[in-house]
């Protein structure tokens, strides 16, 4: 069995909402993250989806502690860094790096690339060989021509700045890094290169990934297990091909059935899973299950009880009151036709083996 690089227990995020100018008075909170438990194995990559403001970018960087959880504990190789204080953290700050989505803003527009990517060099005093030769094989590792040491971010394209945030992000040699929608911001093209960059990495490196996105096709690309949040809460949780074979909880059904398929005549004959009203906001959650007011299957129970996050097969975790109680799928009076629904996800799959993101498509 795999041994867990981190270990997140009851992690939470909650940011607190203030009221009044002179006197402030804390009146509500942002449940941003609200209570995660998975853990993440040395050399895999864990998927983490979910629709925008479901609170992934949070948790990663609460996992690496540029947030300091509200509640929680994050184990990193046994150590729980939500107990260090800031000098107690700094040794463990070269192990983890994080991959920024934005490669215009993640990188200072005063600084040549050869001080953006030797700067963790000099803070954790690497590279006493030489600096910039250093600096000029990171640029070589990540695909990048060394004679633009002295050049600045804004004379680079996207997919380049993108390899500038990488080499980065390896320039202190870390163990993990947190890849926070690092292709949403690129052409489909530099997408393919950047994922089989990070996939070569991490096999000549060592690497453990936790991979924020909103395709699901890139996420099933690079990912060993998918996990997939909704309003601050993990709701389903396993390996990636068993993810798309059989999801389990009705929201991941419906981010799947979501996914454009590159066929024309399926495309247009497939019926896509649409949620019924808006995503509730974080500051005010529902009670019970947090999905419930969208839900198609949704009853009583889940207006009152919050579902376990459990164990419904061999490292399938799902957090859903349907797994104690399938039937219920079959009596839902608004359910999606369950043989149409699972058609359809099953020719979604074959679409995306087919016409996924190739590995072998050169720069």
């Amino acid at each position: 069995m795999a041994e867990a690089l981190l270990q997140i227990e009851n992690l939470k995020m909650h940011f607190p909402v203030y009221k009044g100018a002179l006197i402030r008075k804390e009146v509500n909170r942002v449940r941003a993250v609200d209570g995660l438990n998975f853990n993440i194995f040395k050399g895999e990559t864990l998927g983490l989806v979910g629709e925008s403001g479901c609170g992934k970018s949070t948790t990663g960087r609460s996992i690496i502690q540029l947030y300091r959880p509200t509640e929680g504990t994050v184990k990193f190789d046994g150590k729980d860094l939500t107990k260090l204080s800031k000098s107690e953290l700094h040794p463990y700050r070269r192990d983890l790096q994080m991959i920024f989505q934005d490669p215009y803003a993640s990188l200072n527009p005063r600084m040549t690339v050869g001080d953006i990517i030797s700067e963790p060099l000099k803070v954790h005093n690497l590279a006493t060989g030489g600096i910039q030769k250093r600096v000029q094989e990171l640029m070589e590792t990540t695909g990048l021509d060394p004679r633009f040491i002295r050049r600045y971010p804004h004379e680079f394209s996207g997919g380049q700045r993108q390899r500038i945030g990488i080499a980065r992000a390896l320039a202190s040699e870390p163990k993990f890094i947190v890849c926070d929608e690092p292709i949403s911001a690129l052409d489909v093209s530099i997408q393919a290169q950047v994922i089989n960059l990070m996939e070569d990495l991490q096999k000549d490196f060592g690497l453990t990934y936790l991979f924020i996105a909103h395709d699901l096709a890139a996420v099933r690309q690079i990912s060993d297990r998918i996990a997939v949040m909704y309003l601050g809460k993990m709701v389903e949780l396993a390996d990636g091909e068993e993810m798309y074979a059989h999801p389990t909880h009705p929201y991941t059904q419906a981010l799947i059935s979501a996914v454009p398929i590159p066929d024309p005549e399926v495309e247009a004959t497939r019926e896509r899973i649409v949620l019924a009203g808006d995503v509730p906001s974080p500051l005010n959650p529902p009670t019970g299950c947090v999905f419930h007011t969208r839900c198609p299957f949704a009853y009583e129970r889940c207006k009152k009880e919050v579902p376990e996050f459990q164990e419904a097969g061999p490292g399938h975790f799902v957090a859903c009151h349907l797994v104690d109680e399938p039937e219920r799928r079959k009596d839902a009076p608004n359910a999606p036709n369950d043989r149409e629904k699972r058609a359809a996800i099953a020719a979604m799959n074959n679409a995306i083996k087919s016409g996924g993101l190739d590995k072998s498509e050169e720069e």
